[in-house]
C-alpha cells in the first residue's frame, strides 16, 4: 500500500502554491505536512484528495490514479446537520461508507451521553469529536486529517494522537497538515516553507 506524489505542483489564480513535492508515503507511515499560514498545506491535502487539480506531476494510490473510495479526509467543513444527533450522524455515514455502524464509537470520543443531543447544541470542540468518530467508523487505510486538533482540548487531542498510532501500528496511512507538531516521530516531514522532505 503506497501513495506516491510525484513532482507536484499546483497553480491557482497565477500563483504557485505548490512546488515540486515528491514523497512515497507506505503501509505502517505517518507523514506531517508542516508550514506557515497561506504555505499551501490544505491545498495538498485536497490534491491529493482529488478536490484540486494538479498542474504538474501525478498522484496515485496503489499505482491507481482514481483511490476516491480508499481515503477519509477531516478537513475544515465538517458537514454536520444540526437537526440530526451524533448518534443519527454516524449511522448515516457509516452507511454511506460502508462500514457497518459500531455503537461504541461514540463513548470512544467522550460522546455518550449527547449521543441522542441535536448536533446544533454542541460545542465546537465535541463537533470536532464527532467527526474524528466518523474518521474510526470509516474503515479506510489512508487518513488525510487537515488541522485536526483543531478546537480540540489537550486530552481530546492526546486521544486523537493515539488512534493515529493505532491506525498507523495496524498497517494504515495517515497524512496531517498541521501548524503544530503533535505526533510522535512522524516517517516523513514536509516541510512547504522551505520546501524540503526528510525521511
Amino acid at each position: 500500500m503506497t501513495l506516491k506524489v510525484s513532482s507536484v505542483s499546483c497553480f491557482r489564480s497565477g500563483y504557485k502554491i505548490i512546488d515540486n513535492i515528491s514523497f512515497e508515503l507506505k503501509a505502517g507511515q505517518l507523514a506531517l505536512i508542516s508550514g506557515s499560514n497561506g504555505s499551501g498545506k490544505t491545498s495538498l491535502l485536497r490534491m491529493i484528495a482529488g478536490f484540486i487539480p494538479l498542474s504538474f506531476g501525478s498522484i496515485t494510490f496503489n499505482s491507481k490514479e482514481d483511490y476516491s473510495n480508499e481515503f477519509f479526509i477531516l478537513g475544515h467543513n465538517l458537514a454536520i446537520k444540526d437537526d440530526i444527533s451524533p448518534e443519527e450522524d454516524i449511522k448515516f455515514w457509516s452507511m454511506y461508507l460502508g462500514s457497518g455502524y459500531e455503537g461504541d464509537v461514540l463513548e470512544r470520543v467522550g460522546l455518550r451521553d449527547l449521543k441522542k443531543t441535536p448536533c446544533k447544541y454542541l460545542s465546537q470542540g465535541q463537533r470536532q469529536r464527532l467527526v474524528i468518530a466518523r474518521l474510526l467508523s470509516s474503515n479506510k487505510d489512508l487518513w488525510l486529517l487537515d488541522e485536526p486538533t483543531s478546537s480540540l482540548d489537550k486530552d481530546a487531542s492526546i486521544f486523537l494522537k493515539e488512534i493515529i498510532n493505532d491506525h498507523k501500528d495496524s498497517g494504515g496511512s495517515i497524512l496531517v497538515s498541521s501548524h503544530i507538531n503533535f505526533l510522535d516521530n512522524p516517517d516523513i516531514k514536509i516541510n512547504l516553507d522551505n520546501k524540503n522532505v526528510s525521511f
